[in-house]
């Protein structure tokens, strides 16, 4: 996240504050230049136009706006408007009343536009503003020397769009006349609203965090692309820029509910790339709390640095882990090599381990490091992962501590199906679960199978279809008993999950822009009707085979709306489910089991911001020893903000648990304010 965060200081600042003053520096010597050459021998130092052709010194009529080419870029123009105009001594070109100047595409704006020839130096001052499609940044004085290559912007706020930064900057007749009528490009692209479409996340632990239980979805791309900013004093220099100070802010509106703070920021060209610095950084959620972040360093050749991870794993570690994370090692362009080196401080202080078998559980140092090897590589239509979890490097307990998973996948076009994806695997010690049997392994797999999803609607019946074709082999463990078998198993799966809206909420300010302190969406209330169906056979080896349907179906409601603080959200969802099969699997993993059980799911608002989430499934089969028992439980506890969220959820048959947060991402829209 902060390699993101950083980086939209750079951008902004790099293409805000220097890109279009370079251009503008060229444009300056080459008007100079041309006016030279034509002969013409009254000298102006820019090209203007009144708007209302009252002035006290001589201006260009329309007719002879200049404009150059430079190289191979495209035509570059300078042109300002004002409600006056003055050009003193040939030396001080002065703009002034609704100053407006046209730069290469943008438009600066000020109470007073000032040029001056002698020094070169570029001066706007009061209510200073630039914009150009999504970006956009004010100030109160703007100023810059062409010759020496420095300048400042003093009280600096804008907002910058860095998807469209490389667009909303090209320089096009079209662009320019958008401009000119006061049009953003970017704005015509999009709808005048301001909606959650990016975010990062940050995990700790041993589990993957569920979608987010308001919006029903994982928006976390890794990034932001929206982004206000402010700081009291910036300094261009002529290969970079630097501050002493920078904050932004992902929150769309005010007050904003969490800022990052920048000190000492420092940008500088090395090898042709922009380095970014900066001494301490701080994570500000809205005066409640201030977390330092440590110090920061981004672009060019990045030195190492240790990120720790404490993480809980009491199956394989004996307890709490130590993990470090390096940044991802390249090979060929292609091939991605993540290295994650372990301290195992619970089995070091047990001086023992309860995860291998022998030894009076016995342990030796070599014991008491871990690591993760990760493996991800592409080539032409082919795309490969590798996990590699090590819960030891002693050579005797080598391939107990191991477990290994990987696949190949590409897509194909199938007569029938057309667009199919193709998986081929490998597995070693993988750990499975299944139902009220509880937690299986898998000792080693290997195979492939065809994978076909699909999306459709029925009238208001929205549709999700799943179906898998696969063969193959896999030794684990047999049904009734401990001891493994190895066999190959054919399998055909199909499954076919509906929402039918019973009900939905006709709430006039769904259009309306989302202010709400506790959620990033506006929530609808609604009833909705969900059905899940669920088949497949199973033909093994030995001759055996297993075929079952599964029919699940119960109403989801979901009422308030995180605008009160107290009890106003609530989503309850209750769905009986019954299976009927036929025959049983030689083995544990996948046998059959549970056929009448309940899913109980529920988010409840406590107070404020503090949600509790709960989903169970109950076994409710008379007939079943397991009867009345529960499985597949996840327990969460929640902070739901606007800007952000945290969590911390537990999967007691798992024994496993771990912590995230979140940080949103919004679509800004000419109603933010860039000022906070």
């Amino acid at each position: 996240m902060a390699a993101r965060l950083n980086s939209f200081v750079f951008v902004s600042l790099r293409i805000l504050g220097l890109a279009f003053l370079f251009s503008l520096f060229d444009v300056v010597k080459a008007v100079e230049k041309t006016n030279y050459n034509s002969g013409n021998h009254q000298r102006y130092n820019l090209i203007s136009e009144s708007l209302n052709n009252q002035t006290d010194f001589p201006v260009l009529q329309q007719s002879e706006i200049l404009s150059y080419e430079k190289d191979e870029n495209p035509i570059l123009t300078l042109k300002i408007f004002a409600d006056k105009q003055y050009d003193y001594n040939q030396n001080i070109y002065i703009a002034k009343g609704n100053a407006k100047a046209i730069i290469n595409g943008g438009i600066l704006r000020a109470d007073l536009i000032r040029y001056d020839r002698l020094s070169n130096t570029l001066n706007a001052e009061g209510n200073v503003r630039f914009e150009r499609g999504g970006q956009y940044f004010r100030g109160t004085i703007f100023k810059y020397n062409f010759l020496k290559k420095v300048g400042k912007i003093e009280d600096s706020y804008g907002i910058i769009d860095i998807d469209n930064v490389i667009e909303d900057l090209k320089l096009t007749s079209e662009i320019e006349r958008l401009l000119i009528e006061n049009i953003s490009e970017n704005k015509l692209k999009y709808n005048r609203r301001i909606n959650l479409v990016d975010g990062i996340e940050f995990t700790i632990g041993n589990i993957k965090v569920p979608d987010n239980q308001i919006t029903r979805t994982d928006k976390s791309i890794g990034s932001i692309n929206h982004w206000r900013f402010k700081s009291k004093l910036i300094s261009i220099e002529e290969n970079g820029w630097k501050s002493e100070q920078i904050t932004f802010t992902n929150d769309p509106f005010d007050p904003i509910q969490i800022s990052f703070e920048a000190f000492d920021v420092i940008a500088r060209e090395e090898d042709d790339e922009m380095v970014i610095t900066s001494s301490k950084n701080y994570l500000n959620f809205n005066g409640i709390a201030r977390i330092p972040i440590g110090k920061k360093r981004f672009g060019g050749e990045r030195k190492k640095k240790s990120r720790f991870e404490l993480i809980f794993d009491g199956k394989d570690r004996d307890g709490f882990v130590l993990i470090r994370r390096n940044d991802p090692i390249l090979l060929n362009k292609n091939i991605n090599i993540d290295l994650q080196p372990q301290i195992l401080i619970q089995r070091a202080l047990k001086g023992k381990s309860n995860s291998y078998a022998g030894n009076d559980n016995a342990i030796k140092f070599s014991d008491l490091i871990g690591l993760n090897i990760n493996i991800d590589a592409d080539y032409e239509n082919w795309k490969y992962e590798s996990r590699n979890d090590f819960s030891t490097l002693n050579i005797d307990n080598l391939f107990d501590g191991l477990r290994h998973s990987s696949t190949f996948r590409r897509e194909l076009q199938s007569p029938i199906l057309n667009e199919v994806d193709l998986n081929i695997f490998t597995a070693y010690r993988f750990r499975a679960w299944n139902g009220t049997i509880g937690e299986t392994e898998i000792k080693s797999a290997y195979g492939g199978f065809l994978d076909k999803g699909n999306e459709f609607d029925l009238g208001e019946i929205k549709n999700r279809f799943n179906l898998r074709i696969g063969l193959a082999n896999y030794e684990a463990e047999k049904l009734f008993s401990n001891e493994s078998t190895s066999l190959w198993r054919s399998s055909l799966f199909a499954s076919l999950d509906s929402d039918y809206y019973l009900w939905q909420s006709d709430q006039k300010d769904l259009e309306e822009t989302t202010k709400s302190l506790l959620s990033p969406v506006l929530i609808k209330p609604e009833f909705i009707l969900r059905t899940k169906v669920n088949s497949a056979y199973f033909n093994y080896e030995d001759g055996s085979e297993q075929a079952f349907v599964k029919f699940s179906a119960g109403p989801e409601l979901r009422l308030g709306n995180l605008k009160r603080n107290f009890l106003d959200y609530t989503k309850i969802s209750i769905m009986p489910g019954i299976k009927i099969k036929s025959g049983n699997s030689p083995f544990k993993f996948d046998n059959a089991i549970d056929l009448r059980t309940i899913n109980l799911s529920l988010a409840q608002q406590l107070y404020g911001p503090f949600i509790l989430s709960l989903e169970s499934n109950l076994n409710v089969d008379t007939k079943s020893e397991n009867y009345r028992e529960y499985y597949g439980t996840k327990l969460g506890f929640l902070l739901h903000k606007r800007a952000y969220e945290c969590g911390l959820y537990y999967h007691p048959d798992q024994n496993a648990g771990g912590l995230y947060f979140r940080l949103n991402g919004f679509k800004f829209d000419n109603a933010v304010k860039a000022k906070f």
